[in-house]
């Protein structure tokens, strides 16, 4: 319909700049990209084309401009698709016309003649689809005054130059994902930002949880699609796109689908599209639809012969295994139904329950694939069926078991050989004395799992070489890094990026091991099973770098984890958390659920960090004889592997910590000793091994001020940071000197904030319950902080979910969170714990009231 506006002098295009720049809370992602438009309008006759396909913002576009026009004083009609007399509107008039492609015969003979004018004022927004002549004539015209403003693609410049200017934050890890699923197409760009949650990626960018809502987003958009475009958008995306004709749609539907934006302009799916439709698709219309598509896309699964239902199936399966594994198991048995053989699908039905976290399906399937001795016809399903296998068994806690299926596998093809080394070396089986280990040939081509795999077995064999211990970290982290490229989700003993970041803490280098941590994340290394894993190792690296707010919220973002190994890490971390920054109580309830895990777990090589960490608090909490077996379990491992310095030097220390913690003398004697013995060949080992001589005499009663300081400075070098704490409080608390006191106490402090130095004030101030300087770092995590310091601005939660990019809810959670944190009883008592944690230094102003628009209460 047509809107009059009442006529005004016009307007220059400083005014429409100055405008522009005071509406900066636009929702939209492409008002920068707009500055065509906005120019054409400050013109005495404002003429410009808005081209872009469905979602893109045409319509957001050209009501900015319709808002700006009548800000600026500008008679403007907003034409929509409907019945108007367009020649009722004065050519002085700036004729804004939406969906130009939809309007009917006479509308666009009137625009045509409209259009050819000159000096008539006309905007106009379509699609890049559909267009007959009067279409093409009317945008000839336009585009003879302006360059067409061209919607429909996002580009990483485009988001950060809209992010940056609105406040917002999104990481780069996110940010890539996020663009690379949507294949840069606006809408699904502008979904993704609105439904992004900082829970689903974890710091990451897997996006698990958004991939489904925009999945199911798609599924919408495309089942209100015109039936025969739908079905060619959906031949396209079951077709095999490397492929001669997999591509083979009209050049018509490509359009078609492009202007939709389910489809790129190169005619192919925008990648999410592709994995919606697989994903989505019920099984006997995938059937048809690839029979439809033709075998010569795929080529025959038999000389001369179309594929069978079974076939087809198995290879969408096979497409989906890495990001859909429920879905693909779903495929795998609709072939086994449509008659293919089930025991050549064994492996893959039970890679795709492992891939999916389902441990008890998996092992059930295994179950029934029948022993791994016997030959078969398909190698690579039994290399796949030995290694699901394998698996099982370690996130059972039971390495040993891991690596007897390696042992007495019928087939072992390289990568399955480089699997069996990583079971190998966890029970403590050296390479030269393992004569069952299967042979690795390497293969005629290297792939990039081939090459990760490769490096990931010279790594760990150079792991316990004394010469070699050093640099077997760079094989690590790149074997890391190449598997992760890999998209590899099948079973593992253990991942990459945990045995390099277990290395890198072996050798003190614990900004290493967060990065290869996060960065296995935000790769999603090993797929959705994997991820809870790498979450709590994140959270253990979180706690030895001091950040227990961080570490409790990784441990919460990785409540998935049901194996047995991962829970014995979870318990880890609290005891971990516990023994830190908690009292005697908290670290009593926290031992007494770790001790039930441990009664389900073998010890293995891979697990000494947190079994060290259960030694010192069994002793702390008067309870040392329940981890006797596994602690003596570990030393037998480490002996056997004939102790290398990288994996035994921290075991040995919880040794003689366990010792001090006893006051036993006698029993953290042999450890000192092997940590002496060891520092020629480890720089970790002989700072321990200082450490320890220093410890000892504090205990004795003599504080050397200077041996203590550099002892404690030592340790934090090496990623023993609350213990470097801990000894310069024990000297803090033991001298008689208030100098010497004072001095090793403010070491305590600068070391660990929070608890390295309580014992020390607590026995000079003769108060147990004196609190602790702390920074806001070690309270709150990085997100935290962030949502805390909107709160202290006094934002809305829809407010702060706009400033940093999360949901109200996300940030209602983060609120919670930050409030029992703080152990705060009301509201005000939270701002308050929170100016004097952060600082002050947005000003004393008070909140709104809860009331007011979903103030944080």
């Amino acid at each position: 319909m047509l809107a009059e506006q009442q006529r005004q002098p016009a307007t220059t295009h400083d005014d429409i700049a100055r405008a522009t720049s005071h509406r900066m809370s636009l929702p939209a992602l492409w008002e920068h990209m707009i500055g065509p438009a906005v120019e054409a309008i400050s013109d005495s006759a404002p003429r410009a084309l808005v081209v872009g396909n469905a979602g893109s913002g045409k319509s957001t576009t050209l009501r900015h401009l319709h808002a700006l026009l009548t800000e600026n004083a500008r008679e403007a009609v907003y034409l929509r698709p409907g019945p108007a007399d367009i020649a009722a509107v004065p050519h002085s008039h700036v004729l804004i016309v939406d969906d130009l492609h939809r309007l009917g015969v006479d509308q666009l003979a009137q625009l045509r003649m409209r259009a050819a004018d000159p000096d008539a004022a006309l905007i106009v927004a379509l699609r890049p689809a559909g267009w007959d002549d009067a279409v093409a004539e009317i945008s000839q015209h336009l585009e003879q005054h302006h360059p067409s403003v061209v919607l429909g693609h996002v580009s990483r410049a485009d988001l950060l130059t809209y992010l940056s200017p609105h406040g917002l934050r999104l990481s780069e890890a996110c940010l890539s994902d996020i663009l690379e699923i949507t294949g840069g197409v606006s809408w699904l760009v502008s979904d993704a930002l609105r439904a992004h949650d900082d829970r689903d990626c974890g710091g990451g960018a897997t996006h698990n949880e958004l991939r489904m809502a925009l999945e199911e987003r798609i599924a919408h958009r495309l089942s209100m699609t015109e039936p025969s475009l739908r079905e060619q958008i959906e031949r396209i995306c079951v077709s095999d796109p490397g492929m001669p004709n997999a591509a083979d749609v009209s050049g018509e539907h490509a359009l078609h689908g492009y202007a939709e934006g389910l489809l790129l302009r190169s005619g192919q799916p925008v990648p999410l599209v592709r994995i919606a439709v697989q994903a989505g698709m019920p099984a006997g219309r995938l059937i048809a639809l690839d029979t439809a598509v033709g075998s010569s896309s795929h080529g025959p699964s038999t000389p001369g012969g179309p594929s069978t239902p079974g076939e087809v199936l198995i290879r969408h399966a096979d497409l989906l295994l890495p990001t859909h594994p429920k879905r693909a198991a779903e495929l795998y048995e609709g072939a086994i139904r449509s008659g293919a053989d089930a025991s050549l699908l064994a492996g893959r039905r039970a890679d795709a329950a492992w891939s999916a976290g389902d441990l008890d399906t998996a092992s059930a399937l295994v179950d029934e694939a029948g022993p791994l001795t016997e030959p078969s016809a398909d190698a690579h399903d039994r290399d796949r069926l030995a290694d699901t296998t394998a698996a099982i068994w370690a996130a059972r806690g039971m390495m040993e078991q891991a690596h007897t299926v390696y042992r007495l596998a019928s087939a072992a093809g390289p990568l399955s050989a480089a699997r069996a080394r990583i079971a190998a070396l966890a029970v403590g089986i050296p390479a030269d004395t393992d004569p069952d280990a299967p042979a690795s040939t390497e293969e005629s081509v290297p792939s990039t799992l081939g090459v990760a795999m490769r490096l990931l077995r010279r790594g760990l064999d150079a792991s316990i070489a004394p010469e070699q211990a050093e640099s077997s970290l760079s094989d690590l982290v790149r074997a890391s890094e190449m598997y992760t490229t890999s998209h590899e989700a099948s079973g593992i003993p253990e991942l990459p990026a945990v045995l390099a970041a277990i290395v890198a803490l072996n050798l003190g280098a614990l900004a290493t091991a967060r990065s290869v941590i996060d960065d296995a994340i935000a790769g999603a290394q090993g797929g959705p099973w994997a991820r809870p894993r790498l979450l709590l190792w994140r959270a253990w690296i979180a706690v030895e770098l001091a950040r227990p707010g961080e570490a409790r919220e990784a441990l919460a973002s990785a409540s998935a984890a049901r194996a047995p190994r991962d829970l014995l890490l979870a318990d880890a971390v609290r005891v971990a958390i516990a023994r830190r920054y908690e009292d005697a109580a908290g670290l009593e309830t926290a031992w007494r659920r770790a001790r039930a895990s441990l009664l389900r777990v073998d010890v293995d090589l891979y697990l000494l960090h947190p079994l060290a960490e259960l030694i010192s608090s069994a002793s702390r909490v008067g309870d040392p004889e329940r981890i006797r077996p596994q602690f003596e379990r570990a030393l037998q491992l480490v002996h056997q592997l004939h102790d290398p310095a990288l994996w035994s030097a921290h075991l040995r220390w919880a040794g003689i910590q366990n010792g001090i913690l006893l006051n036993r003398p006698e029993s953290l004697r042999p450890h000192a000793k092997a940590l002496v013995e060891a520092s020629a060949h480890s720089r970790i080992a002989s700072t321990m091994a200082k450490a320890g001589r220093v410890w000892t005499s504090v205990l004795g009663g003599t504080v050397d001020a200077d041996a203590v300081e550099k002892a404690a400075e030592d340790l934090a070098s090496i990623g023993l940071v609350w213990d470097g704490a801990r000894l310069a409080g024990h000297g803090a608390a033991r001298s008689q000197d208030r100098k010497v006191a004072a001095r090793l106490l403010a070491c305590a402090r600068e070391l660990h904030p929070i608890d390295g130095s309580r014992r020390a004030m607590a026995a000079h101030a003769g108060d147990s319950t004196t609190p602790a300087t702390s920074t806001p770092q070690e309270v709150l995590s990085e997100r935290e902080l962030e949502v805390a310091r909107l709160v202290i601005e006094g934002k809305t939660y829809a407010e702060i979910g706009e400033t940093i990019f999360i949901s109200p809810r996300t940030a209602e959670h983060h609120i919670a969170h930050i409030r029992r944190r703080l152990g705060a009883g009301s509201r005000s008592e939270m701002i308050a714990q929170l100016r004097h944690l952060i600082g002050s230094e947005h000003g004393p102003t008070e909140a709104p009231h809860p009331s007011e628009n979903g103030t944080p209460p």
